[in-house]
């Protein structure tokens, strides 16, 4: 939609729903436990976990004290794969 006046020389802009940036009410999107394995011990923390996920879908946490140093589980919102 085009910009709309809101005085004071601002203006406003409306977006369908679906559509834009970081929008989250469309079908296909999905929040769920992703497991990576292989991570590398210096880059297994939550700013490496997080830099990897929002590579492709939205951070949310991991578990840090999982004993297994292999994986590594990260909860994340992420578009589902149609």
């Amino acid at each position: 939609l085009p910009p709309q006046t809101w005085g004071n020389d601002r203006f406003v802009r409306f977006m369908k729903h679906d559509e834009g940036e970081s929008f989250r009410g469309v079908q296909g999107f999905r929040q769920g436990l992703l497991t990576f394995l292989g991570v590398p011990l210096d880059l297994r923390n939550t700013n490496g976990l997080r830099a990897a996920v929002n590579t492709f879908g939205k951070f949310h946490h991991w578990i840090s004290d999982d004993p297994y140093l292999v994986r590594s589980l990260v909860f994340a919102s992420f578009f589902e794969d149609v």
